[in-house]
């Protein structure tokens, strides 16, 4: 999916996810890592990782916090349904961690 067609808080969990599964991989969660992965350009990437900073969901690095996977468990249990039930933001992957 195409960055430009996602909304703000699917960007956030994208992001979030994308930091966690490098991590437990045992790769570093780096803003290059996660602009891949996630389909972002890097400046767009940089504005929502200081976002998602600003809200306690990321730790200073790129890690996610409590708080983060909190929106994860959220965003999977109550935004993604929703979305998928009125057509916007179809996810081909699968739920976060």
């Amino acid at each position: 999916m195409s960055s430009d067609r996602r909304l703000v808080v699917q960007l956030y969990y994208d992001i979030l996810r994308e930091s966690h599964l490098l991590a437990k991989a045992g790769k570093t969660p780096s803003l290059y890592n996660i602009a891949h992965r996630a389909g972002l350009p890097h400046s767009r990437l940089k504005v929502r990782v200081d976002e998602l900073r600003s809200l306690g969901m990321v730790d200073s690095g790129t890690g996610v916090t409590e708080r983060g996977y909190e929106f994860c468990e959220d965003y999977v249990a109550k935004i993604d349904p929703v979305l998928r039930k009125y057509g916007l933001g179809h996810r081909e992957d699968g739920p976060a961690p």
